[in-house]
């Protein structure tokens, strides 16, 4: 490790020494996967897209819609014609403007077959919302005819996990078709790619901000920086040694149980819970685990408050719903849910003939609190009477078997999603159909459906209500928490803070020299 750590030292202190400009030194855990806005759902790689593209709509930090690129968003009466007029003066990193032909040629090349679009599926009527015609009858107008209505369409193009559906010009493709470059509206344009060591983003000078307060994914997003370096540092304690010894101004996703150390040390430590959950899920349709009174009584088994503290070192809530902390569908119905009875667990154990049978919980070797998540639930749950035993294999290979529903207990962590309702989305759904889905109850599958239908907050407020309740009844996994995002940050840094979306926002942010 030492030497991983002195290496590191030395790429970034030679390359911070190569000029005297405002950079912000951060970092990323793997390299990025590509250049295509929403071609990876990974989080080092829509950190550096959603610097560099923009969407027609973005997210605010409560889930709600904003127009980005769009300056106005009319609707059709029968919730199928979407009429997008864009704002003037935003042109692309090569200096081209931007205009309705570049949105299609964008869409066009996301809901090609041959793209391989991840995202495709959201859009093609594999869930619902198809996107039947798309047209541009000016340059400053782009229009989206869909199949059906849908009130989640607006929503569903915010998406952080396909990067916002950002808008490229075609200049990022090349001859043969294929991405090469990353040309989009945002606050920084991609200067450097070197492979395995670095990704440098440098200030788009002629960025067009919008005028409203900077809000998640919306809003002024100025960029107050020269550039930004993302070196790749896997190892977390050779991030804590690189941010200790000066080298780094940001550790975006900090280890917790670095954070007295850093702090002591001088560094700033903030936290924002995510929006995100952290579950151990279950197979229903496990011979064992198809009886309900089993599912609760597990439930019932765990203590959320000491999980929560002694996983997160304290900087995490206890929660127990579907719905997110830091959403704003998380109330008062949703405070209440799973929680530490083991008499009960006993009881339920002894009304469905439990006789020790060992249930095993699967976790993984590439997160360490994944796996201590697994453990804790075995030592936990021997106090009702269950018999847990602790199963751990590669990431792959867990991410395969919960793909095919191949686990009868799995600690999975969810990505954040500011609309809950893509969440639920990821979970509820017919497990024939696609075995990768956890709640396959109908009741929940209806109510899913009906709250995709909804764009109001007040009429899906007692959906995702209705919803939370039929969870704990059903009890078809376990949320033990919320996402949170610990930062470790240097005092010269100002405007910077972790936020529900957890991928860093680089905008706004300021470094002093």
């Amino acid at each position: 490790m030492k030497r991983s750590v002195v290496a590191l030292c030395l790429i970034i202190g030679s390359l911070s020494a190569a000029r005297a400009e405002s950079i912000l030194r951060s970092m990323v855990t793997t390299d990025i996967r590509g250049l295509m806005p929403g071609n990876s759902p990974d989080d080092n790689t829509g950190l550096v897209l959603q610097q560099i593209y923009e969407g027609l709509v973005a997210w605010r930090a409560d889930g709600t819609v904003a127009p980005m690129l769009a300056k106005a968003i009319e609707t059709s009466a029968d919730g199928r014609t979407y009429t997008f007029t864009l704002r003037e003066g935003v042109t692309f990193h090569n200096g081209a403007p931007l205009t309705s032909r570049e949105v299609a040629w964008t869409w066009e090349r996301f809901l090609d077959p041959k793209s391989g679009w991840p995202c495709r599926t959201n859009f093609d009527g594999t869930r619902k919302i198809k996107i039947a015609e798309i047209t541009a009858p000016s340059p400053e107008q782009v229009v989206f005819r869909l199949a059906e209505p849908s009130g989640a369409f607006l929503s569903t193009m915010a998406r952080a996990d396909c990067d916002g559906t950002g808008i490229a010009h075609p200049d990022s493709a090349g001859a043969d078709g294929s991405w090469q470059k990353a040309i989009g509206t945002g606050p920084f344009k991609l200067a450097e790619w070197r492979r395995g060591q670095f990704i440098e983003l440098a200030r788009n000078e002629a960025y067009a901000a919008r005028s409203e307060p900077a809000d998640g994914l919306a809003g002024a997003k100025s960029p107050k920086v020269d550039g930004v370096r993302l070196s790749i540092v896997p190892d977390p304690a050779a991030a804590k040694a690189a941010i200790q010894s000066g080298n780094l101004d940001l550790w975006p996703s900090a280890d917790p149980k670095f954070a007295g150390e850093l702090k002591s040390a001088g560094l700033v430590i903030s936290a924002a819970p995510v929006a995100s959950l952290n579950a151990i899920v279950m197979q229903t349709n496990d011979p064992l685990l198809k009886d309900k009174r089993i599912r609760e009584a597990i439930a019932a088994s765990l203590d959320y408050p000491s999980m929560s503290d002694s996983l997160t070192d304290g900087y995490s809530k206890p929660s127990t719903s579907l719905v997110p902390l830091s959403s704003r569908y998380y109330g008062a119905v949703e405070q209440a849910g799973f929680s530490l009875d083991v008499a009960r667990a006993k009881k339920l154990l002894t009304e469905a003939g439990y006789k020790g049978e060992p249930i095993k919980i699967t976790t993984n070797s590439r997160f360490p609190v994944m796996n201590d998540v697994a453990v804790l639930a075995q030592a936990m749950t021997q106090q009702a009477g269950l018999n847990l035993t602790v199963e751990v294999v590669e990431f792959a290979a867990q991410l395969s078997r919960y793909n095919k529903g191949d686990y009868q207990l799995m600690v999975w962590n969810y990505t954040p999603y500011l609309d809950p309702a893509f969440g639920l989305d990821r979970f509820i759904g017919d497990k024939a159909a696609q075995p990768d889905h956890v709640w396959g109850n109908r009741e929940a599958i209806d109510l899913l459906g009906r709250l995709m239908e909804k764009a109001a907050p007040e009429a899906r407020q007692p959906l995702f209500d209705a919803l939370h309740k039929l969870f704990v009844d059903d009890a078809p996994m376990i949320v033990w928490s919320s996402g949170v995002n610990v930062s470790a940050v240097s005092p010269k840094v100002r405007g910077y803070a972790p936020w529900a979306g957890r991928k860093p926002r680089f905008w706004n942010v300021e470094v002093a020299r």
